[in-house]
């Protein structure tokens, strides 16, 4: 399995979010039980139109035959639990471990895809309970989501404390501040080694609070009234949502919900009683008769998202709404790291539709939900950890992260990358022993795909749903002359499902009358049929061209 491994120390394994902002995924070793903590996916950037998600590579853990003893959730962002509905098969449908508003956005999420989850399991705060040989805790932090959740690890020999996503918000709005009390009587047990986000170890300053958000964003609310105000802003930011619903209705503007992430969300915030049902919530279709004035558009797509709600909006995609030079559009978000062009991209069409536009670099409408320098510093004092390692970052914020640890005089900090293998120990002999395999796979349709595959090398030039080419040679009679040919390199190179397509298609011939039908309907007999096979096996919509050639 790993070189020089004993079954008795216990092991830190990142397969994703070192190395990389999303894809967070972490195993955890002890005594022949394994532990994961979170699976997320990362979007592509727009780089490829062959896939959306990426999603960390699970060879180590199917090879191995590893015996999971449950994962367990921090929080409901995409980066953290968006593989789950897609890997819960492949991990074995082991015990899902989280509080019941991450449970409600996973449930959800299972749901869009026509999938049942019935292996969640809800977990209280100020308990301790047992998952395989690992003693568990969780403490709850803040950040840009409810419910953010550290996690307390404690076995025989190694005390750890997994912070997840996390800020220091004095006035989060929605859910509790952080708990400074709790958070320092982690000294008492000790903490041997703590894995830390490093999102924003680049900023000197306090990332600010919710609080101060509400209060700018009225003040823009107040001084704009030429026209609808559309604001984009991550849907997961119930906070957010809520100050954006309560000062549009200060202001007597009804909003729209455009995403199907950002009424996921909100479904999954009323149902935990983290928002309460708003009046001033209508639909498209009921927009038309609101005067523009009176209108806020609260989008997806934030980050550039080719298939956004903000994205369809400016490129003249909605059939609803168009933006006009009278629209203030407001990016109350700031730039993932590696989304900065499709940002751009967005922005540079709303200059030339002519609409006013603000963001976090100009007006002080976002704060970040991770931890600056200044938070860092405290959360060390807080808790004394003896070795850090930072997570949750590009390479660059883990180097930064580092030297920023040694700087507070923190016995020993570790740079670690996706797969290294770490012994965790106390004192200060914590270090990196072996290496695994880690990776990335991509989801396409409802396909998951080594992103090594040489079916998306072909994929970036074509449509994101591949193509689909069958040539068919029959009599006057509709009698086959020959078998039908049918040619996909973007969608399968699988001989058997190519040969079970055009079974399907000579059946159909074989059952047709020998009266004379038009090609251009025999054409679309077969070309429905033909896409309803591929999509009954790969989740796609091909660009299907069908050819009827008469002998």
């Amino acid at each position: 399995m790993i070189k020089s491994f004993n079954k008795k120390d216990v092991h830190f394994i990142p397969l994703g979010g070192t190395g990389e902002i999303g894809m967070n995924c972490y195993l955890y070793h002890h005594n022949d039980s394994w532990l994961m903590i979170d699976l997320g996916v990362m979007f592509s950037n727009n780089d490829s139109t062959a896939y959306e998600l990426i999603l960390p590579d699970l060879k180590f853990i199917i090879e191995n035959k590893l015996n999971l003893s449950g994962i367990i959730l921090t929080h409901a962002h995409e980066d953290h639990i968006g593989a789950v509905p897609y890997l819960n098969d492949v991990i074995g449908h082991i015990p899902i471990y989280t509080t019941s508003f991450t449970a409600s956005v996973l449930k959800r999420k299972f749901d869009s895809i026509k999938n049942h989850v019935n292996n969640i399991n809800l977990l209280d705060y100020n308990k301790k309970f047992e998952i395989g040989n690992f003693e568990v805790e969780i403490l709850s932090l803040t950040h840009s989501i409810p419910e953010p959740n550290a996690i307390i690890l404690k076995t025989p020999s190694v005390n750890i404390f997994h912070t997840g996503d996390w800020k220091i918000d004095p006035k989060p709005l929605v859910g509790d501040p952080i708990n400074i009390d709790k958070i320092s009587s982690l000294k008492k047990i000790g903490i041997d080694v703590m894995i830390c986000d490093s999102t924003n170890v680049f900023d000197e300053n306090p990332s600010g609070s919710e609080d101060e958000v509400r209060t700018k964003l009225r003040e823009v609310f107040q001084n704009f009234n030429t026209g609808k105000i559309v604001i984009t802003c991550f849907a997961s930011n119930i906070a957010r949502l809520e100050t954006i619903l309560k000062i549009s209705n200060e202001f007597h503007r009804s909003c729209v919900l455009l995403g199907r992430s950002m009424h996921r969300i909100y479904d999954a915030a009323l149902e935990s009683n983290y928002l309460t049902d708003e009046k001033n919530i209508i639909s498209e279709k009921d927009a038309k008769h609101v005067p523009e004035e009176n209108l806020v558009l609260i989008c997806t797509g934030s980050q550039g998202e080719n298939r956004a709600s903000l994205s369809r909006l400016v490129n003249g995609k909605n059939k609803y709404f168009y933006l006009n030079k009278n629209d203030l559009i407001i990016f109350s978000s700031r730039e993932i790291p590696g989304n900065e062009k499709a940002i751009n991209d967005i922005k540079a069409k709303i200059i030339k539709i002519g609409s006013k536009m603000l963001d976090h670099k100009t007006s002080n409408i976002h704060v970040s939900g991770h931890p600056s320098k200044t938070e860092l510093k405290k959360m060390y004092d807080w808790v004394n950890p003896t070795t850090v390692i930072p997570i949750h970052g590009e390479y660059r914020h883990l180097f930064e992260h580092t030297k920023y640890i040694d700087k507070c005089k923190i016995s020993k900090s570790l740079l670690v990358e996706n797969g290294d293998v770490v012994k965790l120990c106390n004192k200060k002999n914590t270090k990196i022993i072996d290496k695994v395999v880690s990776g990335r796979n991509v989801m396409r349709g409802s396909s998951i795909l080594s992103i090594e595959n040489n079916l998306l090398s072909k994929l970036n030039s074509v449509n994101s749903n591949g193509e689909l080419y069958v040539a068919v040679i029959t009599n006057s009679n509709n009698i086959l002359i020959t078998d039908p040919l049918v040619f996909c390199p973007t969608i399968t190179d699988q001989d058997l499902i190519l040969n079970d397509l055009k079974e399907l298609i000579k059946n159909e011939f074989s059952s047709l009358s020998t009266k004379s039908i038009d090609d251009n309907i025999l054409s679309e007999q077969v070309k429905i049929l033909s896409r309803s096979f591929i999509k009954s096996k790969f989740g796609l919509k091909p660009l299907t061209y069908v050819e009827i050639v008469r002998i």
